[in-house]
This record gives C-alpha cells, sequence and structure tokens, in this order.
C-alpha cells in the first residue's frame, strides 16, 4: 500500500507540475523576447479559465473544443495587448513593469464586475478515478496531465522544428543581428505575446474542472509559475520544464507525508534556497 500511494502521489505531482510548467514556459517565451516580466499572466490564465466555463456551461461545447477556443481567443487577446498596451512602452522596464501590475488589476476588477466575485464550478467532466492495482487516479487529473503534456510538446517543436520558431530563437538571442537578417522584430514579439497567452489560458481551461472558476483564480498559478521559472533560471525554457517538475513533485510529496501545512510553504523554501546557493537558476547564465 505504500508504495501504491507514493506512485499515486507522484502521478499527482506530474499532473500538477504539468500546469505550472504551461504557465511558467508562457512567461518564459514573453520574457525571452520582450523582456517583461508579465505580472498580469494570471490573469490571463483566469481569463482563459473563463471561455471554456462559458463555452462549456452555455454552450454545451465538448471540453477539449473548449480548450482549443480558449487558446485562440485569449491568444488573439494576447496580439492586442501587445500592439496596443505593451508595445508603445517597448524598453521602458520600469514603465512596463508598472504598467503589468496595472493590467493585472484591470482584468481582475473587469471579471469581478462580469462575472461576480463568486466561484463557480463546472459540470462534472471526466468524472470517477482509474483503478490499477491499488493506485486511484484521478481522471480528470490524467487529462489535465496529457493535455498538458501535448500544450509543452507542440510549443517545443514549434520552437525548435518550424521557421517561425527558429526565428524566434534568434530575435530572443540577438534582436539587433536578426533585424539586419530581415527579420521583422515587431512581427514576432506580437507572435511571441499571443503564444505565451494561449499557454496560460490552455492552463486556465485544464485548471478549471479541477478546482473552480473565479476572478482571483490567477493569483496562486502565477507566483507558482514565478518560483519555476527562478528555480529553472529566467530565459531558460528547459530550466521552466525542471522547475515546474521539481515544484510540483516538491508540493504533492509534502503534501501526501508532511501535511497541507507544509505544502504551502514548500515551494518558497526551494526559492529561498536556489537564491542563496544558485541565484541564476538551475540553467540560468550569469551576464
Amino acid at each position: 500500500m505504500g508504495t501504491a500511494i507514493f506512485i499515486q502521489t507522484l502521478i499527482n505531482g506530474l499532473s500538477l507540475a504539468s500546469l505550472y510548467i504551461l504557465m511558467a514556459i508562457g512567461l518564459t517565451y514573453i520574457f525571452s523576447i520582450m523582456r517583461i516580466i508579465n505580472f498580469a499572466h494570471g490573469e490571463i490564465l483566469m481569463l482563459g479559465a473563463y471561455v471554456s466555463y462559458l463555452l462549456i456551461e452555455y454552450y454545451h461545447f465538448h471540453f477539449f473544443l473548449s480548450l482549443i477556443f480558449s487558446m485562440v481567443v485569449i491568444g488573439l487577446f494576447g496580439l492586442f495587448l501587445e500592439r496596443y498596451v505593451f508595445r508603445p512602452r517597448k524598453g521602458e522596464d520600469l514603465n512596463l513593469l508598472v504598467l503589468s501590475l496595472g493590467l493585472a488589476i484591470t482584468l481582475q476588477s473587469s471579471a469581478m464586475l462580469a462575472f461576480s466575485p463568486e466561484d463557480r464550478g463546472l459540470r462534472p467532466i471526466f468524472t470517477g478515478v482509474l483503478n490499477v492495482q491499488d493506485i486511484f487516479i484521478s481522471k480528470v487529473r490524467l487529462v489535465a496531465l496529457l493535455a498538458a503534456a501535448i500544450c509543452i510538446l507542440g510549443s517545443q517543436l514549434f520552437l525548435k522544428r518550424t521557421k517561425l520558431g527558429i526565428a524566434l530563437e534568434a530575435v530572443s538571442q540577438d534582436e539587433e543581428g536578426a533585424s539586419l537578417q530581415g527579420i521583422r522584430i515587431n512581427r514576432y514579439t506580437a507572435l511571441t505575446f499571443a503564444i505565451g497567452c494561449a499557454l496560460a489560458a490552455a492552463a486556465g481551461s485544464l485548471l478549471a474542472p479541477i478546482f473552480v472558476v473565479s476572478p482571483f483564480m490567477g493569483t496562486l498559478p502565477v507566483v507558482k509559475a514565478f518560483i519555476v521559472i527562478v528555480l529553472g533560471g529566467l530565459g531558460s525554457m528547459i530550466g521552466a520544464m525542471m522547475g515546474g517538475l521539481i515544484l510540483g513533485l516538491v508540493e504533492s510529496l509534502t503534501a501526501t507525508y508532511l501535511g497541507a501545512t507544509i505544502q504551502e510553504v514548500s515551494g518558497f523554501v526551494l526559492l529561498l534556497l536556489i537564491l542563496i546557493f544558485k541565484p541564476g537558476g538551475m540553467f540560468g547564465e550569469r551576464e
């Protein structure tokens, strides 16, 4: 039984980790190209969850179809934000930081006005558990894990195997050099912001059936995403994935064996340790 509980805990940790990674990769995309630490990323997740909620509850969309629609809608919203909110202040680091904080408050307040502050639950999706050799796996968490893994794999294949992705890599490494090669920087920064927002929307849509949908649901995930990217190294895709994996597993293990109180602080303990002993993160590079 002890082994079964341990394996079940690892699977729960992987499902948590996959959602943290989705958030962290979106943040890393945006930071790598635009050098923006987007504090409104949690509210983008929240909007993605609301899009899925509305499509499922009021228009009876299938869950996976609502997930795709949510990513498309919030991705387009990301294009709008990049063009009309962030691009006019490009290069003004402090102003962009304040702007993202203001955007987070605005989106959260707008959601409260539009949907009310109360929590909303999705109708049951993928109910029940799988029992494999006394290992009980929630179907909804398993679906979230698999869907998140597909999104993560797709984002990495896009980055490494397509011309657009390779161009994005070039812009992140040397914007001036990429511009001299004929790459239109503004087009690629807009695409980057859209992808980052779409990944956050996917995380929100996958969280919706597991927890609840509310205007405040993005606050904790974005804090966890920042812990992840600090653990892995700011700007590192591999670091974001490894940091998310570590944080998800540590939180799941501490919740099972040490209790929920320890789970809440475990991520911050990891953050303190990495800042003390390796401030650049596991895969960060010293500049």
